[in-house]
């Protein structure tokens, strides 16, 4: 029994000094492929060797050999082992592709973000534009009443000073009545007055010249 223990113990420690020194690994599919004038490795190499996920062109397959006629993107034509040739896209080329799109999201996000910003920064400068424009417009209600106001005191104003004017013409006019009235009275008076002194005159002179012609005449002391 102690002995079972021991080899359990035993096997534990190494199982666990095993998992201590694995590590993790990936295969890497970075490889070149030479590029020939014929479809054998006999025939001369042409260029060093094509990265994996190059676009190519496919031209021709040889079956026999197991080689295909290829075309690069620079107008570079050669064999390669027909085996190196997928109709996919490669892990490599997907990943490179798939970070070059989160990149380009990334860039996206940051630009939609920016655009928010400014957005909400616009959207606040509006709200304070919209706001100042209220309050000058409360101002010119205020200004407009205040005008019109003012308009109807000064329409009120040039009624009240057009009918003292009226009142002024037709008190002028009366004035001008009375004083020809007053002048007629006392020329008229000034006639009255003169014809009662030539009246009084007159009845004086009458006396004078009728009163002793009606008196006796007296008879005289020596008659």
């Amino acid at each position: 029994m102690k002995k079972s223990i021991i080899v359990g113990a035993s096997f534990l420690l190494l199982s666990v000094g095993s998992m201590a020194l694995a590590e993790t690994r990936y295969i890497s599919d970075k490889i070149y492929v030479p590029l020939r004038v014929g479809d054998s490795t006999k025939h001369r190499i042409i260029h060093r060797g094509l990265p994996s996920g190059e676009k190519l062109e496919l031209l021709e397959t040889n079956e026999d050999s197991g080689y295909s006629r290829v075309k690069t993107d620079r107008g570079v034509e050669g064999w390669l082992p027909s085996h190196y040739l997928v109709e996919n896209p490669v892990a490599r080329t997907l990943l490179t592709a798939a970070k070059q799109q989160v990149a380009e999201l990334s860039n996206t996000n940051k630009e939609l973000r920016e655009q928010l910003k400014n957005t909400t920064q616009s959207s606040t400068q509006t709200n304070n534009i919209v706001s100042e424009l209220e309050q000058e417009n409360t101002a010119l209600n205020e200004e407009l009443g205040e005008v019109k106001r003012i308009s109807a005191n000064a329409i009120k104003l040039d009624e009240d000073n057009r009918r003292l004017l009226e009142s002024n013409q037709m008190l002028s006019s009366e004035v001008d009545v009375l004083k020809t009235d007053n002048a007629r009275l006392r020329e008229n008076k000034e006639n009255e007055f003169f014809l009662n002194g030539a009246f009084a005159v007159l009845i004086g002179v009458m006396i004078t010249l009728i009163i002793p012609k009606m008196m006796p005449k007296r008879r005289s002391d020596w008659s």
